[in-house]
């Protein structure tokens, strides 16, 4: 019964992928699974998102990385998945720079990193600025974040808007006006299955003690 509560998490249309990373100028990236999504516009119904894109004077980080001459987005996402998420990361595409960046991603055995950051409002780089149900880091479904991309410069002219059209990350992410950049995450069962979850753990551990006192 456990195992089936567990491996009913994992998306049945999964795109994934095998990141790789190395740490930057500001806050340690920690990529501690392989268990990675990409999450985008018409992506299959599990690991689908919607999201649009303004310019903002706000900055996500105050350690005078912000240029202060190109220009910062405030990019919107909405999980239109029945999943929940943790871990988001935006990862730009090869194309694309940017100046708050925790470290780079790319993909295992490819030469690739790109400018990368996790979605979160903790250390120096702060991106999130807004998640619409609850304050957790938690992407619910039906939940909109708000996060800052800082200077962001695209070499083909791609909006952030239109960043998660493509699947693939870094190089292999297809170059044009709908992918300037990608957002992986990992899944994680519902509150729900959570409970269900801890309580048939509970009841393995209370017959194991009643077997054990025979």
């Amino acid at each position: 019964m456990v195992f089936l509560l567990v491996s009913g998490v994992s998306p049945a249309t999964a795109i994934t992928i095998n990141p790789v990373f190395e740490n930057g100028p500001q806050d340690l990236l920690f990529l501690a699974t392989n268990q990675w999504h990409e999450l985008g516009n018409a992506f299959p119904p599990d690991e689908i998102i919607t999201s649009n894109s303004a310019s903002t004077d706000d900055t996500a980080c105050f350690d005078g990385s912000d240029s202060q001459v190109d220009q910062n987005f405030r990019v919107s996402i909405l999980n239109n998945s029945n999943l929940w998420w943790t871990d988001l990361h935006y990862v730009a595409d090869t194309t694309t720079s940017i100046t708050n960046f925790d470290g780079w991603i790319g993909n295992a055995g490819v030469n690739d990193l790109s400018y990368a950051f996790k979605i979160d409002d903790i250390g120096i780089n702060r991106p999130l600025v807004f998640e619409s149900i609850n304050a957790n880091l938690v992407f619910e479904p039906g939940e909109r974040w708000e996060f800052i991309i800082q200077d962001y410069i695209d070499l083909l002219g791609a909006l952030p808007a239109h960043a998660f059209g493509s699947p693939g990350i870094a190089s292999l992410s297809p170059v044009g006006v709908f992918s300037s950049g990608s957002i992986i995450a990992r899944p994680i069962p519902e509150p729900s299955t959570m409970l269900l979850l801890g309580f048939g753990l509970i009841g393995f551990a209370g017959f194991g003690r009643k077997k054990f006192k025979k």
